[in-house]
């Protein structure tokens, strides 16, 4: 009975861990998403081709793997390029043109995702203005 019983609780931790597998969260953590200025509304979406990445369906978009290639880090080069190629550099699609880690003026929430090449339209500012308003404000 006891071997019964060994064998039993085997099969179910087995699996239990193949489920958590396949149904946990894409590679990225809590940290990834913290190195970024802002997140809001895209979330997952900035980096992923889905709103909720698994093991199973972990696809990077174009920001996505541009992110990787930086290692995880969120730097000038990173907000000077534009990964989606909608004409909105990265640093403006996340609020952060200066790339200092802080979100621009108020920005709260975004407008434009940097892995969604389709997004940046009429309701963008470009770089230049942006960095020219964000002057503005942070003047002392």
């Amino acid at each position: 009975m006891r071997k019964f019983h060994t064998s039993l609780m085997t099969r179910l931790v087995t699996v239990l861990v193949a489920l958590g597998l396949l149904c946990g969260v894409a590679g990225a953590t809590e940290g990834d998403m913290a190195q970024l200025p802002v997140v809001d509304p895209f979330l997952c979406l900035l980096c992923h081709a889905s709103s909720e990445p698994s093991a199973l369906n972990d696809d990077l978009n174009v920001f996505g793997d541009a992110f990787l290639a930086a290692g995880r880090v969120w730097n000038a080069e990173l907000a000077a390029g534009d990964a989606d190629e909608d004409g909105c550099l990265n640093g403006v699609e996340l609020g952060d043109a200066d790339a200092d880690g802080l979100a621009d003026g108020n920005v709260t929430s975004l407008q434009t995702n940097p892995g969604n090449g389709t997004d940046c339209g009429v309701n963008s500012v470009d770089s230049t203005t942006w960095t020219e308003l964000k002057g503005l404000f942070n003047r002392k």
